[in-house]
Formats: C-alpha cells, structure tokens, sequence
C-alpha cells in the first residue's frame, strides 16, 4: 500500500485554541449554569454563556470580547459565531431582566432555613459623567469626591453568591440591606 505524507493530504485552513474553552464549558455545564439563566435554550442564554465563558478565559471590553472568541473555539462552541457587540448589550439586557428569577433559583439552591447569610456592601469609583446611579458619598478605598456606584454582595456560609444589588453612590450603609431581606 502506498501512503501519501500527511503534508500532502491535509491543508490546515483554521487553527483555534480549545482546550480551555473547553475545560470552561465543562465546568459551566457542571454547575448547571444555563439551566439556572434560563431552562430552555435561546440565543439570549447563548450568548449569556459565551460571554460568562470569555470573561473567564479572556476578560475585554464586549467589541473585544466578540473579536476575541473567533480565535478560540469559544464562538462555534457556544452558537455565537454570529454575534456582535450589539447582540452581547441585548443578551445582558435580557439577563438583568431575568435577575429576580436566577437569584431566586440560587437561594433555593444555597441557602437553608435558618442557615447563615452574609451580606457585604463595596464601592467603586470611576471617571464619566452619565451614569445615573453615580454619585459621591462614603469612599470606601480612599476616593473620596469621586463619583462611585454601591453594590452589595450576598453570600451563603460558604461565600458562594446568592445576590447582587446595584446602589446609587451616596445610598447610606443600612438602606442597602433591608430589600435585601426577602
């Protein structure tokens, strides 16, 4: 039998990275991520997933972050080979819409009757003028007269997440915690 050399019957068109998309993947899939965003598949969730998934992997700005994934595996992987900037704003938009609904799931999943439930409250200052939710108050890292943004941060005993809420600036300490508690 004659063989031919592997040079002369393959041509390489593509080469993209996948081992760690794919150990990502895994490890999403493993904590029941996309049921937990949403329990039937959608472009939204999709996309929700490859952008968690780039996060992990390679954190950039959304346009960055769909240049990105054409390098990898990630955008074949995850369904997004189509997607742009525009379509990322719209699928987080579609998941702040679905926050009650995915951090309801995960108190069920995390938290116990009468079990402990730790709550922390953080700031973060930044440079810009149109955010609505910025405003000066208590700089908790030494900023003080700069436009910042509160959120607070709940945990099980664990420290695994259960809630975030997002906070105008200036929004006392105690304020935050009592719609919190539901």
């Amino acid at each position: 039998e004659t063989f031919v050399p592997v040079a002369e019957a393959f041509t390489v068109t593509a080469s993209r990275a996948q081992g760690h998309v794919q150990a990502v993947a895994w490890m999403m899939k493993r904590l029941g991520l996309a049921s937990l965003v949403a329990s039937k598949p959608c472009r939204e969730r999709d996309r929700v997933m490859a952008m968690v998934a780039a996060r992990i992997l390679a954190p950039h700005t959304k346009l960055a972050t769909t240049r990105w994934w054409h390098t990898t595996a990630l955008a074949e992987d995850f369904g997004v080979t189509d997607a742009d900037e525009q379509d990322c704003y719209a699928a987080m938009d579609w998941l702040l819409a679905r926050q009650d609904r995915i951090q309801k799931k995960l108190a069920t999943r995390h938290l116990t009757e009468g079990g402990l439930v730790l709550y922390d409250l953080s700031s973060s200052y930044f440079e810009g003028s149109t955010c609505p939710l910025a405003k000066r108050g208590y700089s908790r890292d030494g900023r003080h007269g700069t436009l910042q943004v509160e959120y607070g941060l709940m945990t099980d005993d664990r420290g695994c997440p259960v809630a975030i809420s997002v906070h105008e600036g200036n929004t006392a300490d105690p304020t935050t915690l009592m719609p919190e508690i539901q």
